[in-house]
């Protein structure tokens, strides 16, 4: 059913209340995305250290109701501070620089 057909159907008073109906943030959906994005860090952190490497690059997103710092805080938390984002790691273009301990 089109938006505009659901305004035939009721008065124009009630258009705010039909707005705020059909735009709803989906919190469960926005923890596994979250969830998502850590494990995929965590697991890339796991083959870069399979071989050899210190250090690596991965593009936080936006608009998922998180910020960069709550993901890096996160991964540090899990991986008790071997994966860690350290001191000026987020570029401006939200790419943040992992380093792993060894």
């Amino acid at each position: 059913m089109k938006y505009s057909d659901i305004l035939k159907m009721y008065p124009i008073n009630n258009t705010k209340i039909i707005k705020k109906m059909i735009i709803k943030v989906n919190k469960n959906q926005q923890q596994i995305e979250f969830k998502k994005h850590i494990w995929t860090i965590i697991e890339i952190a796991k083959q870069k250290a399979d071989n050899g490497i210190n250090q690596f690059y991965y593009s936080c997103p936006k608009g998922y109701g998180f910020d960069t710092w709550k993901v890096i805080e996160e991964v540090e938390k899990l991986t008790e501070e071997s994966v860690y984002g350290g001191y000026k790691c987020v570029k401006g273009d939200g790419l943040v620089r992992f380093s792993i301990r060894t």
